[in-house]
């Protein structure tokens, strides 16, 4: 099967989303599991604009293998504000918002546990983020039998496929960027005949 499928449905969706002049959001992290926290984080609005960026203090040791993947030491995070200082104004930014997210479920989930951690109330709602990993998967089409869903495919390969010049460099803010474009790059799309 040739890719993308890009279903006309899929394209229509992303234009309604730009829309509402949603922003987009970024994390990295000290890991994927239950207790990680967030070690950055990065937002910008649908022109790809920083609304905000900072490194973020977790409190913990930075695991070598999340190091490798993100490029942030314990080192540079050491001077770095705490999520306390940092969440009220990520707090006001997104208030009310609509956000874009490449894998919004996790996320979301980091954002719920780094609160948590520090217990702090988590003011943001599920329903205002909507996920461009999976308007990508759907996008592209390739179909998951086991899942009974579209496959999920990585930023990198999603930026690429779609020609957009910016790289994803697991760095919060070039990650949101490149996620504002690829929302972009599926609402402009031109279905051949």
């Amino acid at each position: 099967m040739t890719y993308p499928i890009a279903h006309p449905k899929v394209i229509q969706r992303a234009k309604a989303v730009l829309e509402l002049s949603p922003i987009y959001l970024d994390t990295e992290t000290t890991g994927t599991g239950q207790t990680d926290r967030i070690i950055q984080i990065g937002i910008v609005n649908n022109l790809g604009d920083t609304l905000f960026e900072s490194l973020v203090n977790p409190n913990m040791p930075i695991p070598a293998e999340s190091s490798a993947v993100n490029g942030i030491s314990d080192d540079m995070v050491k001077d770095a504000p705490t999520w306390t200082r940092i969440w009220p104004e990520v707090e006001e930014i997104l208030k009310g918002r609509v956000i874009g997210i490449y894998n919004a479920d996790f996320d979301l989930r980091l954002l719920r546990q780094t609160n948590k951690a520090y217990g702090l109330p988590m003011t943001i709602e599920t329903n205002q983020a909507f996920c461009v990993m999976k308007l990508f998967a759907a996008f592209y089409g390739e179909w998951n039998a086991r899942n009974n869903g579209f496959k999920s495919q990585k930023l990198e390969f999603a930026g690429r496929f779609l020609n957009i010049p910016l790289p994803n460099s697991h760095q919060a803010v070039d990650d949101a960027r490149l996620t504002a474009a690829l929302t972009q790059a599926i609402a402009d799309f031109q279905v051949s005949q």
